[in-house]
């Protein structure tokens, strides 16, 4: 892809004040404990955001599906040709595993990422505890490689049935 915009320039999101409360309370905890970490992002680095996501299928066991967090998200259809909802993956995750942040493979060795590589790995591990503790059905939505810049998130139900997710994103060229 391009250097076109996935997003939609009309779509405004609510503040995580707005979110329900039990959501709310839950991001909050996970947005004090992420506390601005860099993350790995492939070729770039990112700094996550913690987002509620409501109104899809409340109390469904499923993952959610990846047509409804890019409508979400508030992505275009298409971009440069692409049909994203083609390029997007909803995989399941679990986040309880001990050590392992959210944004490392499930089955990664601990000592793929160095100090230096990784310097916020331990908040992104208390982040990920709260995550497998107070979240369930948890989800990464990441892209092809046909999508050259794009966002992820990392998350899971909140008790209320709303997602909680850590929002970032990824390059690869």
């Amino acid at each position: 892809s391009s250097f076109e915009n996935l997003a939609h320039e009309h779509i405004h999101h609510r503040e995580l004040t707005d979110a329900p409360p039990t959501a709310r309370d839950v991001a909050y905890r996970m947005t004090e404990a992420l506390d601005g970490a860099i993350l790995p992002a492939s070729e770039s680095d990112t700094v996550g955001r913690v987002v509620v996501i409501t109104g899809l299928a409340m109390y469904d066991k499923r993952l959610p599906s990846a047509g409804d967090l890019l409508t979400a998200l508030g992505l275009k259809e298409e971009v440069d040709g692409c049909v994203l909802l083609n390029e997007a993956r909803v995989t399941e995750r679990d986040f309880t595993q001990p050590n392992l942040g959210f944004c490392d493979e499930d089955n990664a060795d601990e000592d793929e990422y160095d100090d230096y590589a990784y310097p916020d790995k331990s908040k992104v591990v208390a982040t990920t505890e709260i995550m497998g503790s107070e979240l369930t059905n948890h989800f990464e939505l990441n892209f092809s490689e046909a999508i050259v810049c794009a966002p992820v998130l990392y998350g899971g139900r909140a008790a209320d049935g709303n997602l909680v997710a850590v929002l970032s994103m990824r390059v690869w060229t």
